[in-house]
């Protein structure tokens, strides 16, 4: 009695007698390795290629922020917007100018917050950037109050800056109408910053 055998064609021994190594499905095998490899260094690349930058983390050491400024702020009695524009001298820019946009909630009677965002613009045109947080009490026309800046960033030479500084805030209404308030106001910062 004789039994047949099957046999697997696709795994045929080499052919050392032409000089052929392997299988055609070992040859398969390397040829899909080799594009794999090539496929994962070309995504790698491009991942690389296209990230944007980081984003600089704080560098240097800690410095001390001191400074007086004015401004004018103008406030939005119906929705509690309000924009203002300042000048003074900041210890680690000079002399500097700047803007906020703001948004105030009264708490009480005489009581208010306020948040928002800072742009300081030194006179080589560097910027800081800062997120503001304030709390104060007002009079029919006056205000004060305190405010903590956080500095978020900056560009030129305050790329990456970060730090915290308090405002204490004096200001005295000079005009208004049915629908904004316009003030002047001091400013006195202390805090420090790192860049």
């Amino acid at each position: 009695m004789t039994t047949n055998q099957p046999t697997d064609t696709a795994a045929a021994p080499s052919d050392t007698a032409t000089g052929k190594e392997g299988t055609p499905r070992r040859k398969i095998i390397i040829l899909a390795s080799v594009v794999l490899a090539l496929l994962a260094g070309a995504v790698a690349f491009t991942v690389t290629a296209l990230s944007p930058p980081a984003t600089p983390a704080a560098h240097g050491t800690a410095r001390p922020v001191t400074g007086t400024g004015t401004g004018t702020l103008t406030l939005n009695l119906a929705t509690g917007a309000a924009t203002s524009e300042f000048s003074g001298h900041l210890s680690v820019m000079g002399a500097e100018t700047g803007y906020d946009n703001l948004t105030f909630t009264l708490t009480g009677p005489s009581t208010f917050t306020y948040t928002g965002t800072r742009t300081v613009v030194a006179a080589n045109g560097g910027k800081l950037f800062s997120a503001i947080t304030g709390k104060g009490t007002l009079t029919r026309t006056t205000a004060k109050s305190t405010e903590t800046d956080t500095i978020t960033g900056g560009t030129g030479r305050f790329a990456g800056a970060s730090g915290t500084y308090t405002d204490t805030i004096n200001s005295v209404v000079v005009s208004a109408t049915s629908t904004t308030q316009t003030s002047r106001f001091t400013a006195a910062a202390q805090g420090q910053i790192r860049y």
